[in-house]
């Protein structure tokens, strides 16, 4: 879900609208990852639906989310979320509770704040590549990945970086130009 949200983003390198600009978009997400939250979860996910009301709070979370997983922790406002936790066949389950957005952001909190004692919130990224910014889950084994893909992202950041370098240093001399070439030890 967290995942999820960071990558409603609009992204211009792959020309992509931000889906919660407008309802019908936003609604659309959401069906979409409560169902594969369901499927993850192995629940019945929650019925949300969503109005205009409920897009400035979703893309609030969104953009604190983004600034956090960044290491921008300088936004210390409290985030209030509804949910009601049960002991259903000797586990613990959470449900959120609320209306519309407000149901959604809960959920949202609670998998943030369930990732972050687990350890794996802390493989959330966002790609480096200013230009694409999708969120990601690093699989690596050190957890050192900074490109969501390292065939688009990655080759494209890195081929940019070697040109900078090779423009910003010094050309070596030609050997077989006269003016910047070694010196012929014969004459």
């Amino acid at each position: 879900m967290v995942q999820d949200l960071l990558n409603t983003s609009a992204m211009a390198a792959a020309a992509l609208p931000d889906l919660l600009d407008d309802e019908r978009a936003a609604q659309s997400w959401i069906d979409l990852s409560l169902g594969a939250w369901g499927k993850q979860a192995v629940r019945t996910p929650p019925t949300v639906t969503v109005s205009g009301r409920d897009l400035p709070a979703l893309r609030e979370l969104r953009n604190r989310l983004r600034q956090w997983l960044a290491g921008n922790h300088d936004d210390a406002r409290e985030l209030t979320l509804e949910a009601s936790v049960s002991l259903d066949g000797g586990q613990l389950s959470h449900t959120p509770r609320g209306r519309g957005g407000g149901a959604v952001v809960s959920l949202v909190l609670l998998e943030t704040l369930l990732a972050s004692h687990t350890g794996s919130l802390a493989r959330l990224k966002t790609c480096a590549n200013p230009a694409c910014g999708a969120a990601f889950y690093d699989l690596s084994r050190n957890s050192s990945r900074v490109w969501h893909d390292m065939k688009t992202c990655g080759n494209t950041m890195n081929l940019r970086a070697s040109r900078n370098r090779r423009r910003a240093s010094p050309e070596p001399p030609n050997p077989s130009d006269p003016d910047t070439g070694p010196a012929d030890p014969l004459n």
